[in-house]
Order: C-alpha cells, then structure tokens, then sequence
C-alpha cells in the first residue's frame, strides 16, 4: 500500500484491533447489525476513481457483513448534495459517505444556506489516496506546468479551468495554485473556473475541448490520454507517481507549496451513529482491504491504498479542514452569512 510521507499506514496491527472492537461490542441492537442492506454514497456521477473505490471495496465488505451495500450516486454542487443526504439519513448504519478529500467539511464556508460540519459526521475509516494532477488540452500546445503558466500570463482570463466541483477539492486547488503561481512568479494566473460534477465528465471536457487545463484526481482514466487528448503537467503529491515516474511534481516544476494536496478517500457516518456500529464498519473494511484481489483491482486503477481507523480518520480530516477553510478565508471566496 502507499507509504504517506507523515507515516500513516495500513498495518495488520490496525486490522486486528479493529476486529477486536467488533467483536468486543456489548450485547444489544448493534450485536446483531447488519440486518439490512447499507446504502454507500458517493457525492460525484458514476465512473471516476472515486466510484470504482467504492464499488471495489464494497463488493468485498457486504460479504463480511453479510448484507448487501448499495452504492448510490448523488452528485451536485462539489460534494454537497450527497454529503447532505447522508447527515440527514437515520444515524443506524445503513448510510454512509464516501469522499475524495473533505470537501463537505468546509462546504459550508462556500454555498449559501449550506451548514454542515464535520461535527455533522462519524469517522469511519480512510482507505485510499488519491493525488491531483495539472494536466492540460493537448490542443493547448503545452507541456509543462511551467508553459502553463507563461500561456495564462499572456493569454488572461482566456483560459478555461475546470475542476469536478464547486467547491470541491480540485476547486480550492486551483484557487491554491492561484496564490502560489502569484506569490512565486509575480503573475496573475487568471483563468475561467468550469465546474463539472465529477471526474468523468471533467474529462469529457476537456477531451472536448470545451475547457483546456483542469486540476483531477489521478486516475487511470486520466492516464490512459496523456500525450494524446491531454498531457499531464504535475502530481500535487511530495513524490512522483510510480506508474508515471516521468510526470514532475508540482514542487519540481517550481511550485513546492503544491506538493502536499494528496486527496485520501475517506468514509464517513451520521453523527450519532453508535460507537459499536462504527467499529463493526470499520474492521470490515479493514478486512476488504487485506483481501489480495480487493487490492489488485484498486491498483490496477492507480488507486494507491491507504488504511486509517476511524480516530486516525478523525484527526486528519480536522487538519485538512482547517487548511482549506484558511485558503478560503484568505481567497475571498466564503459566503455571507445571514
């Protein structure tokens, strides 16, 4: 599995407390959980990494479990729509969230009438990350972040953007690059944001012409057009991507502040769903996650494993939050609140 640069790991020592928190769980309605099928929700259109995780790993969870898990698609407005979906289902078990990132932790910095919070969720696990990348039309004649860069400078505000959501992860990364390219090189990297809702149909986009440079999470569906419909500029990651030990870092290409963007896969509960529940979900994923062929089908998608338990998950996503909520404070780009 991948080895994040701040140590954080999948280990068999994590799977067997897991395991044993289940099994420690007292006797009462979450002793016999689950009874029915669980519904798993993923906030972006079917086809993207993010959907293919979800499916992978659920397709090996609901035999553990012995109950059906139900992927549902609910994308719209980042991740919004579905992350309200799931803090507003019954908090039993039978609903949860999985997301790229922690977009609908701060999401209600950014859509009016949008409140909720972490604190509107449970940790459960995180099981993947995924690193962004810089890539751009091939008809744009570019081929490095640098060139990128030059050809905004020159070409202001005729740039198409786009990210997959408003909002989303991929959106407060390209308003990140955007303080960076200015604070390191003095320019305006002044372009046209293009929201799309989800990673399939960004790529349709820009294969499409009608956007020429996006930031994405790495996938092979991204990998697969590079060098034909679209070249891959830079990973925002610490490290180059092992599948495309040719593609730069953003901090090789000049833009260091970049390299620590890496999106981890997370999966998460209503608030209130009850502690014994929780860790049931947890070792049973753990579990998913040490089967070998649960792992060659992430990989052969360059769906770098990660495994974090439910506090681990829980520390992180604090700390990832409180970095985005800074950048959207300092871009200007949080709502009125009324």
């Amino acid at each position: 599995m991948y080895q994040y640069p701040r140590g954080r790991r999948w280990t068999a020592g994590a799977l067997f407390a897991g395991l044993m928190a289940a099994f420690a769980m007292p006797a009462g309605a979450a002793s016999d959980y689950p009874q029915k099928p669980i519904s798993l929700v993923v906030p972006f259109a079917a086809g993207g990494s993010l959907d293919a995780t979800a499916r992978i790993i659920g397709d090996k969870a609901d035999d553990i479990l012995g109950q059906q898990i139900i992927i549902i698609n609910r994308p719209g407005a980042g991740s919004s729509v579905g992350a309200r979906s799931v803090a507003s289902a019954d908090p039993d078990g039978y609903t949860m969230l999985i997301a790229s990132g922690s977009a609908y932790g701060y999401m209600h910095m950014l859509i009016p009438g949008y409140d909720l919070t972490l604190a509107d969720f449970e940790p459960i696990a995180v099981v993947a990350v995924n690193p962004s990348v810089i890539v751009s039309s091939a008809s744009l004649g570019v081929d490095s972040l640098e060139g990128l860069v030059d050809y905004v400078a020159k070409h202001p505000g005729k740039v198409s953007f786009c990210s997959t959501g408003v909002g989303g992860l991929n959106h407060l990364q390209l308003e990140m690059f955007k303080e960076v390219v200015k604070a390191d090189t003095g320019k305006d990297f002044a372009v046209e944001h293009i929201p799309y809702n989800g990673l399939a149909p960004a790529v349709v986009g820009l294969v499409g012409k009608e956007v020429q440079a996006c930031t994405l999470p790495y996938t092979a569906m991204v990998k697969e057009r590079n060098g034909t419909d679209l070249n891959i500029l830079a990973v925002q990651s610490p490290s180059r991507i092992q599948s495309m030990p040719d593609v730069p870092t953003t901090g090789e290409a000049g833009f260091k502040e970049m390299d620590s963007n890496d999106a981890f896969v997370n999966i998460t509960a209503p608030k209130g769903t009850p502690p014994e529940v929780i860790a049931k979900l947890e070792a049973a994923i753990q579990q998913a996650m040490e089967d070998p062929a649960v792992l060659e089908k992430l990989h052969a998608l360059d769906i770098q494993t990660v495994f974090m338990g439910s506090k681990e998950t829980g520390d992180w996503l604090k700390e990832d939050v409180a970095k985005y909520e800074k950048l959207i404070k300092g871009a200007g780009l949080a709502v009125e609140k009324k």
